[in-house]
């Protein structure tokens, strides 16, 4: 993370970011021309991906995982009829009404409308129990991936998602190009160079969703999720593919493919290995520089101080379950939408005021008794409309079939104009469906938006940009310097996967998790994804002198003797300090857009890449780290902390 797209939009540009950069620090372009001699491998496309597919692990999160991949799989499945709707049916009856000149067939027509009941009664139930099982019920399967380093869980118990992202992060990177390298195998060395694009994307780009989410990955995972997403969506519809990315995309005559849109971007063919099936050999370099990183990891007692590493297998289920994951999100398609038809004349109108006085009765609020805002309340109140939506279809259906002998009687020219208004308000009407169903599941974190979700200010600008984060009812205030926000209430009840489905939409209006970090450099607070993504910085120097800290805080700090307060301050700082390097400079790009600083990165540091702490946990800049005390960490706040960076 950030998402999947935005990985794939930078790997997109790496090879001329990466050619400019060598030209700049006068350079060979031989990692251009490694790109570009293979603009379309999977390696590098995959390889963008990072460690982020590990979140798919069976192997480590067992039923957690199936849980959710199952309950997505299944929205997929049950809104998958909705997509071929208008074209297998709507269309095809539509025809039939265009082809009648003189004579309206009445027991055609009256089973077709007899048929089309049944379908859209069928397929609208099972989308509205796929869907309300979950999120209307105080269900959330994000829960069980509550992040094992915020529960004070040990090390070797942690999944390797977590553990890619907080241990010896750039080194396991350049010791895989020492593999790449020492095989001489340009697939594997493309693989590297989109992991290292992976990292410098997530060094600039978590600080930027985490000051949007309020904190960090270990104590916001599901708000994180969903922000990501909006992100993507965003980043989606400014960042066109190239000529050269659409060849890439093997598009065939089947595919609809959107040019704005992730659903319908088909980004999955950038990772899709032959056969669907990770590569033995990407599969061995990855746990050979694995094993070499981490296996001298040891606590005290001289026990494995990291978890158990991955076979072959466990890896090739992993990549294959991330892969249909992805494959679904980004091919699935979308429902066509209903072109208005106008109202049939006065000549009907009394057919007409029959059929509307005997539409069902509208539902009524569903907001709470107390008066206050209830977010879940929003999502019982869409799962109502939608019931009311697919009883107004199934009503007007019917209604079609019981008046046909009426309609059939009318001057055919009228009776063609009420039989084409009727069949687009069954149009309307499962699209509703299909759309309201659709975008509860997006709120729920659990499918990407749509372009059209983007023009929803009030729910898009707040997950797109800090100006805007308070504009979602039962939000705290936005304030620079009061970061990072501590975990918020999960409304925790009796099982894991029951609890609050609404906790991850409001910015988080809890304590400050000291000391105080800065989220992100003021010039990327308060812009759009697209700024961190490609933005035009003047790079400075100064800013290199994160590399080389050897300390989140001083030792004052570190020892709880202090607290950093002068967060509206430009300090010269000690360039030993994290803390006192990010505020030095804060009022810069700091380390720019992730294009850059990911070109940068490769150009210059390759063979040892820093232990950045991938997820941008606590600040901007931070090396790896982990509390003095790691069991007490959610008590601790979690201070004091320590740089990981030199520890074994």
């Amino acid at each position: 993370m950030p998402g999947p797209i935005v990985h794939l939009i930078v790997e997109q540009r790496l090879q001329q970011r990466l050619r400019r950069t060598a030209n700049q620090l006068g350079q060979p372009e031989d990692l251009a021309d490694l790109l570009a001699a293979d603009p379309c491998s999977p390696y590098s496309g995959f390889g963008s991906m990072g460690p982020d597919f590990l979140f798919f692990s069976t192997r480590e999160y067992g039923q957690a995982i199936g849980d959710l991949t199952n309950f997505v799989f299944k929205a997929y499945d049950a809104l998958e009829p909705f997509i071929d709707f208008y074209e297998a049916t709507v269309q095809p009856i539509v025809d039939a009404v265009d082809s009648v000149t003189t004579f309206i067939d009445q027991t055609f027509f009256e089973g077709v409308f007899t048929d089309l009941q049944a379908l859209a009664n069928a397929i609208s139930t099972t989308a509205i129990t796929a869907v309300g099982s979950v999120v209307t019920q105080n269900v959330d399967l994000f829960y069980p991936f509550y992040p094992k380093v915020q529960r004070g869980v040990p090390e070797n118990e942690w999944y390797w998602f977590d553990f890619l992202h907080y241990r010896r992060t750039g080194e396991f990177c350049s010791r895989m190009w020492d593999i790449a390298n020492r095989e001489n195998d340009d697939d594997l060395r493309r693989y590297v160079l989109g992991y290292a694009s992976h990292i410098g994307t997530d060094v600039v780009g978590h600080p930027f969703v985490n000051s949007i989410v309020g904190g960090p990955y270990r104590m916001h995972w599901k708000r994180h999720k969903l922000v990501e997403n909006f992100i993507d969506a965003h980043a989606r519809s400014r960042f066109p593919d190239s000529k050269d990315m659409k060849s890439c995309l093997n598009l065939g005559g089947k595919d609809t493919y959107v040019a704005d849109a992730i659903n319908g971007s088909y980004y999955y063919r950038r990772c899709a290995f032959p056969d669907d099936k990770l590569p033995e050999k990407l599969g061995k370099m990855f746990n050979e520089a694995t094993q070499d990183v981490f296996g001298n990891m040891v606590d005290a007692a001289g026990n494995d101080n990291h978890p158990p590493f991955f076979s072959f297998n466990d890896l090739d289920d992993t990549y294959r379950l991330w892969l249909m994951w992805f494959e679904r999100a980004t091919s699935f398609g979308t429902m066509h939408p209903p072109t208005p038809v106008p109202p049939p004349g006065s000549g009907v109108a009394t057919l007409v005021n029959d059929y509307l006085s005997g539409l069902p009765a509208f539902p009524g609020s569903s907001a709470p008794p107390s008066g206050g805002f209830n977010l879940l309340a929003i999502f019982a109140a869409i799962l109502n409309f939608v019931k009311w939506l697919l009883e107004a279809v199934v009503y007007t259906l019917g209604w079609l079939v019981s008046h046909m002998v009426d309609i059939v009687t009318l001057p055919i020219t009228e009776a063609l104009k009420l039989l084409k208004w009727l069949i687009y308000q069954v149009h309307k009407g499962i699209y509703q469906i299909y759309d309201n169903l659709r975008w509860t599941l997006v709120l729920g974190g659990y499918f990407f938006p749509e372009p059209q979700d983007l023009l929803k200010v009030q729910y898009s600008l707040p997950l797109l940009n800090t100006a805007f984060v308070n504009m979602t009812p039962g939000s705290g205030p936005i304030d620079y310097c009061v970061y990072p926000h501590k975990q918020v209430d999960h409304a925790m009840i009796d099982l894991d996967t029951r609890k609050s489905t609404e906790h991850h939409l409001p910015y988080p209006n809890t304590p400050m998790e000291l000391p105080f970090a800065e989220p992100i450099s003021h010039q990327l607070f308060n812009v759009n994804p697209e700024v961190f993504i490609d933005g035009a910085f003047v790079f400075d120097p100064v800013i290199e002198e994160l590399y080389d800290c050897i300390a989140p805080y001083d030792k004052q700090v570190s020892d709880f003797a202090n607290t950093p307060d002068d967060c509206n301050e430009e300090r010269t700082g000690d360039p030993q300090f994290t803390h006192e390097v990010d505020q030095k400079t804060w009022f810069t790009p700091q380390l720019g857009s992730a294009i850059n600083f990911s070109a940068r990165l490769i150009m210059q540091r390759l063979p040892k890449l820093p232990n950045f702490n991938l997820d941008g946990d606590r600040g901007f800049g931070w090396h790896t780290w982990r509390a003095v005390n790691p069991s007490r960490i959610e008590i601790d706040n979690p201070m004091p902390v320590i740089n990981d960076y030199n520890l074994p």
